[in-house]
């Protein structure tokens, strides 16, 4: 197996990442389920009611269809990602 510290001494290593940084992706989730989510449907709510408003039923159903599905979507990669290596252990037999 190659690793791709392979060669680089230690003392250079941990000069790299000092105080061990880390990124809170709970924190960045947190927000994008807060703030993000909640702007984007009220967009998708104002376009569907405006085409709605002007006689346009077709366009209006075809905007939250898409906006459902799109939803779907990112709650299945949400699932996925929080239960993936559960998953793949079951079907796989890991």
């Amino acid at each position: 197996m190659i690793q791709a510290t392979a060669g680089i001494p230690d003392e250079i290593l941990a000069a790299a990442d000092p105080g061990g940084t880390t990124l809170n992706t709970d924190g960045i989730v947190g927000f994008i389920v807060s703030k993000i989510v909640p702007i984007l449907l009220a967009v998708v709510g104002v376009i569907i009611l405006s085409r709605s408003g002007k006689g346009q039923w077709s366009a209006a159903l075809t905007t939250g269809g898409i906006a459902l599905l799109g939803i779907v979507f990112i709650a299945g990669a949400g699932l996925l990602f929080a239960f993936g290596q559960s998953f793949a252990e079951l079907v796989l037999g890991g």
